[in-house]
């Protein structure tokens, strides 16, 4: 009998993407609207619970409840970008909501004390956060683009923050994540490996790409939380 080949990809390919869309408030319309829905089925309570926190001002300092809200933290360009990691296998409705949360929070405790606070959430169009969490040094990126947390994988939620404020942040972890094993690659239903593109307007949200990575399958308990 023959033998079968090795699918493992010998190198990175280089992939293309042809973007969805390029129209800001339908990328935020809908980019809101999925995760609003998941959550509905999921956790409704944090769906109706979300809108009332966000308008709250907690206590404390603005450091003080970096440490204790956001799973890891860096600066770059000028940014403090944060990383809110999933609390499931696939999509994390619920940690998705509470990295919005988190950011209107911190906004709000800065401006209290009289800083700036300029949010970008995780539908921010202008501005790739993956690339950006890779500068801060809170991993590296995938052949998808996506960020890859050393500890928690790519299944994560990335935030940012411009403000005047002094916040000296270093990631608690250090190293990229992405091992360039293409498991992602080889099982993503539009073949980039073959293709060289990927179709974001065609894409099924299977998530592969994202449940597939062995990065942060099994997170040490240092960072379990």
């Amino acid at each position: 009998m023959a033998r079968r080949p090795n699918p493992r990809l010998p190198t990175r390919p280089h992939i293309d993407f042809k973007a969805a869309s390029t129209d800001e408030e339908r990328i935020r319309f809908f980019g809101t609207l999925m995760p609003g829905l998941l959550l509905l089925t999921k956790a409704p309570g944090e769906l109706l619970q979300a809108p009332f926190l966000r308008r709250r001002t907690p206590p404390g300092s603005a450091s003080d409840f970096i440490a204790r809200e956001a799973d890891d933290a860096g600066v770059a360009d000028g940014l403090v970008v944060f990383v809110h990691r999933w609390r499931t296998t696939g999509f994390d409705p619920v940690a998705f909501s509470r990295a919005k949360t988190f950011l209107a929070q911190l906004a709000r405790i800065l401006r209290r004390d009289g800083s700036t606070a300029e949010p970008l959430d995780p539908l921010s169009p202008k501005v790739n956060l993956p690339a950006l969490a890779e500068r801060a040094g809170l991993g590296n990126r995938s052949p998808f683009g996506l960020l890859v947390h050393p500890v928690f994988g790519p299944r994560v939620i990335i935030t940012a923050l411009r403000t005047n404020a002094p916040l000296e942040l270093r990631p608690r972890f250090g190293g990229g994540g992405c091992e360039d094993c293409m498991s992602c690659v080889l099982l993503c239903p539009q073949e980039p490996h073959l293709r060289g593109l990927v179709d974001l307007g065609q894409c099924r949200a299977c998530a592969r790409c994202l449940e597939v990575c062995p990065t942060g399958k099994r997170t040490p308990r240092s960072a379990a939380g």
